[in-house]
């Protein structure tokens, strides 16, 4: 894999990855991911792989959505075990469920359910269900499974809209849920439940509320009140974007596009992307969070396809160019293909850590690269 040396962020640079060179990074990646499966036992992608701790256990919500990327490089690359492996990662889900059709919070074995990790998880399962034959045994077992779980998301919205409950910081309803609205908006294309539908516009309403005048969105990091790492604003934007598409909110849409235009002049004026920002766009240029650039990608390739205005198709490779060089490289310990959460590896986003969710959102942006 060879090395760019164009980190800076520049809309007038002209970027390409020659074939070779393509096939050579998602082959690490994906090498990398099944790396992670084998070191829990083929039960789920392990959360990330700590350089003093080593392997951590399996993470149910990423090998959730993880399932639809392996799925769409077998067929891209034409190989079947990428297929056997996300098949296995829905059957291994399926066995995992809790009783009452939630998904846990944290790696597995922990038993409090999750508003989110059960959302991002019906991404994996729509599309685990499609790939199985209709009425078959593993086909039902995973629309069950699927029916389950939206059945307890819908429950636990209230009446305004939002998930006050089994959030990642009690008491704290971030408005990166807008992908958990996405994600059961997915599944509904399966399950075609009126009151899904109706559930998740009321959702979408709710999280609408809280774009602000300086093209922030409030609320939209971990914890209230604190900078937002790119990660969750992409969460957030993709969530919207998504969500909006589907339902038919072009209002939602354009103010989408609107914060990701500011974010676009933001990185441009800076000349680089930071790894996370207040709600007044100071951003921390000490670190660049690799997961949220990849998802920034992914967004910019959305609007792109959208508009057709070159901006976004500059802004995909920007983001993406900033971090390709710091996918690893090195043999050493089995990083090869990974991304470590923070460059340097010691900021502020998972640090010392390099998880599966950030090659599964790397894979994704080089997938129509």
């Amino acid at each position: 894999m060879s090395s760019h040396n164009l980190k800076g962020f520049n809309l007038s640079h002209h970027r390409s990855i020659p074939p070779a060179e393509w096939r050579a990074r998602v082959q690490a990646a994906l090498t990398w991911l099944r790396r992670s499966m084998a070191a829990t036992g083929w039960q789920g992608s392990a959360h990330s792989f700590a350089l003093h701790r080593g392997w951590a256990p399996a993470y149910p919500e990423t090998t959730g959505y993880l399932i639809e990327t392996l799925l769409d490089y077998s067929a891209i690359l034409k190989e079947a075990p990428w297929r056997e492996r996300a098949l296995e990662c829905a059957q291994w889900l399926i066995s995992i469920q809790l009783d009452n059709g939630a998904f846990s919070a944290l790696t597995v074995g922990n038993t409090r359910p999750s508003i989110f990790n059960t959302a991002q998880i019906l991404f994996g399962l729509s599309r685990a269900a499609q790939e199985w034959p209709e009425h078959s045994a593993k086909h039902d077992a995973c629309m069950q499974a699927l029916e389950r779980a939206a059945h307890w998301l819908l429950q636990e919205l209230d009446d305004v809209g939002a998930w006050p409950n089994w959030a990642y910081v009690p008491g704290f309803i971030p408005s990166y849920y807008t992908r958990a609205v996405w994600g059961m908006l997915e599944a509904n294309k399966l399950l075609k439940n009126k009151e899904i539908e109706a559930g998740m516009r009321r959702a979408l309403g709710y999280y609408q509320t809280r774009f602000e005048e300086n093209a922030t969105v409030r609320d939209w990091g971990f914890w209230p009140e604190k900078p937002a790492f790119t990660h969750t604003i992409a969460y957030t934007l993709e969530g919207f974007l998504e969500s909006a598409l589907i339902l038919q909110e072009p209002e939602i849409v354009n103010k989408t596009r609107a914060v990701l235009d500011h974010l676009i002049d933001v990185c441009e004026r800076d000349g680089r992307t930071a790894g996370w920002y207040d709600q007044h766009w100071k951003g921390n240029h000490r670190f660049v969070c690799c997961t949220g650039n990849a998802q920034l990608s992914i967004l910019c390739r959305r609007f792109w396809e959208i508009t057709g205005e070159a901006r976004y198709h500059s802004a995909q490779h920007a983001f993406l160019f900033e971090i390709l060089d710091y996918q690893s490289n090195s043999w050493l310990l089995g990083l090869r293909g990974a991304f470590p959460g923070s460059v340097p590896v010691w900021g502020p986003y998972l640090p010392f850590r390099y998880p599966n969710w950030g090659v599964k959102f790397f894979l994704e942006a080089l997938k129509e690269l």
